[in-house]
């Protein structure tokens, strides 16, 4: 065993000197580093194809949850409808509702939404399936309203009615409940802002929310596809309206993206503006109004939604004949708008 031994020192001390020195050149290094690299890369692929093999052997098990999703898009209005289109759906057929982490953060940062991104294999088989693609997406589309599911089902669209989801309203009420500690927040801001107007008594005024939506949408991609804005006759009816049927004075909290046009609007002495505050703190304060009066675009269709009193929309929300107007629904005024809002132009 001695000599085995003894040869076999021979035979390999050179080939290890040899090795030391080749990689203490840059050559050598450069080899070390792709050979780890080869390897990281073979566990990770070993990992991936494990995860892929359960999955898929999860996939055909006879009597395993089912499960919907959306691909959620755009901005916070936007990623409500979606979302509450799909855990209506997921209601009325029995399925589990899986998301992407990303967009459902989005819409945890103001409203008390559950997790519903904690499930990789369903959301790995949900959003592997083929997209059900809507026609229309503003007003309700019977084509995706009559489906019958019954296999995991992956939806894209925008499905922007509300009677996708009334029936399982209170659920969604609960759903979009805005965090105390946002509200909290809100408050301390109005009534600090009406002290600045000399109101010390908040229960002493009707606030009325007021957002308009300009600025994008008169540029660009808006414009072009055929989105209008409100007019300025369309804010001072709609004010005037509001100012006449409430009891109280009337001090209006405005939002947009287009300030400067919209003080120019709003003269009136008793306004609060809500400049450099983040989108979702704005959509808490207007939520906070007893009346309001939206613009275009589905951040304030929301904010309508949380109001309980009057709330009054534009009704030319597109340009006739544009591209746009492919994607409303003929009966949009009544399947889009909620049930008792007033519309003027």
């Amino acid at each position: 065993m001695w000599a085995l031994r003894y040869f076999s020192t021979l035979l390999f001390r050179p080939s290890v000197m040899h090795i030391q020195r080749f990689l203490n050149t840059r050559g050598g290094r450069l080899t070390l580093t792709s050979i780890l690299c080869v390897l990281l890369i073979t566990v990770l692929a070993y990992d991936v194809m494990l995860e892929n093999f359960k999955t898929l052997r999860y996939k055909y098990q006879a009597h395993r949850t089912r499960y919907i999703c959306c691909n959620m898009v755009g901005g916070l209005g936007n990623l409500l409808f979606q979302y509450t289109f799909t855990l209506a759906m997921s209601r009325r057929f029995n399925m589990t509702m899986v998301c992407e982490t990303d967009q459902i953060h989005k819409l945890q940062q103001i409203f008390t939404v559950p997790d519903c991104a904690n499930d990789s294999k369903g959301i790995r088989l949900c959003f592997g399936e083929p997209a059900i693609k809507n026609e229309y997406n503003i007003g309700y589309d019977s084509k995706v309203g009559n489906l019958l599911l019954n296999s995991d089902s992956h939806f894209e669209g925008y499905f922007q009615s509300w009677l996708y989801w009334i029936k399982y309203e209170d659920v969604i009420r609960k759903h979009l409940a805005i965090k105390s500690n946002l509200k909290t927040s809100a408050k301390n801001y109005i009534d600090a802002s009406l002290q600045e107007l000399g109101i010390k008594n908040r229960t002493a005024v009707s606030l009325v929310g007021v957002h308009i939506r300009r600025g994008d949408m008169l540029n660009g991609f808006f414009r072009d596809y055929g989105y209008s804005v409100a007019t300025e006759e369309y804010f001072h009816k709609a004010m005037a309206y509001v100012v006449k049927r409430v009891a109280k004075p009337v001090v209006f909290v405005v939002s947009s993206n287009d300030m400067e046009w919209s003080r120019a609007v709003v003269k009136e002495t008793n306004a609060v503006f809500l400049v450099n505050n983040t989108r979702e703190f704005d959509f808490v304060v207007l939520s906070m109004c007893e009346h309001f009066i939206m613009s275009v675009g589905t951040f304030g269709w929301w904010v309508g939604w949380h109001i309980q009193g009057m709330v009054i929309y534009y009704l030319k929300p597109f340009r006739p004949n544009s591209e746009l107007s492919r994607v409303f629904t003929n009966d949009f005024v009544t399947t889009f708008t909620y049930p008792k809002w007033i519309g003027m132009s």
